[in-house]
């Protein structure tokens, strides 16, 4: 993601709130759209109205890619200040091209409580995939980034390790969760609109002390330990289980001290097996 001031113009004194509410309308719809990322601040500098937004690739800014929302929202800001806002990069470094699902083996959805990168990656090198980069529609874009903002809450209660430390984990580590059955969906409709194989990261933090590597399949209890090896040495992408018909992808469990903890997310025994497809 890179860095860039925009600067909006002035405005008259009284009229500072509506201003701002110009200028948040149409970033809000930047972030939906996956074009902006993360945080950002707005401030008047000499006497203008400015922006510091993140967004997630070159051609983020691009009318091309604004959904019908954003032209909408781009007209306001025109109307309003008598002319489109200024871009200036203020990162020294930056990428030559976008990063697409083009010749990706596989896409996987994965994201935690400090990231502010697109959570759709490619599986060959783990690199994040701007959002407004995928087909569909704005709706599909915006759902994605909702789903994220709602899964890094989760994970920012688990992580603070309180009251609702084990109800939050169960939402990022079981496959039926309401939290996974939302992602899941996602991960579906971006295969429908890519054609690549999109897969759904669990969450595997407590696990067993013993045969921790031939745990089955949540989602359907049927092998899916892979070839790769159980550290993330060579990717985080590298997979060491990846289950193609439920479409989910996990690691080795990070603690194996907590034997109760570890069956959060296990496959249960007599549980009936999906089939391909259902």
């Amino acid at each position: 993601m890179f860095l860039y001031r925009l600067t909006f113009g002035t405005f008259p004194t009284a009229e500072r709130e509506a201003a701002v509410d110009v200028v948040e309308n149409y970033i809000s719809v930047l972030l939906n759209n996956g074009q902006a990322v993360g945080e950002y601040v707005h401030l008047l500098q000499n006497g203008k109205l400015c922006a510091y937004l993140n967004v997630s690739g070159i051609y983020a800014r691009s009318r091309k890619f604004h959904c019908r929302y954003g032209r909408a929202r781009l007209k306001e800001v025109i109307d309003y200040f008598g002319s489109p806002p200024e871009w200036e990069l203020l990162d020294d470094e930056t990428r030559k091209r976008d990063r697409t699902w083009a010749n990706a083996p596989f896409l996987y959805l994965f994201t935690y409580m400090g990231d502010w990168e697109s959570p759709l990656c490619r599986g060959d090198n783990g690199k994040p995939i701007p959002l407004y980069r995928l087909p569909g529609s704005h709706e599909d874009r915006a759902g994605i980034y909702h789903w994220q903002l709602a899964y890094r809450d989760h994970d920012a209660i688990w992580m603070g390790c309180r009251a609702l430390e084990v109800p939050a984990y169960k939402q990022l580590c079981l496959p039926d969760s309401e939290l996974s059955r939302e992602g899941r969906e996602i991960c579906r409709e971006v295969e429908k609109t890519t054609g690549v194989p999109t897969y759904y990261f669990l969450k595997r933090y407590w696990g067993r002390r013993q045969d921790e590597e031939k745990r089955k399949c949540p989602g359907c209890g049927r092998s899916w330990r892979t070839t790769h090896p159980i550290d993330t040495e060579n990717g985080f992408w590298c997979f060491p289980f990846r289950c193609d018909t439920c479409r989910l992808v996990s690691h080795m469990a990070d603690s194996c001290d907590d034997d109760r903890h570890a069956s959060i997310g296990e496959w249960k025994t007599g549980k009936k097996r999906r089939t391909k497809g259902s």
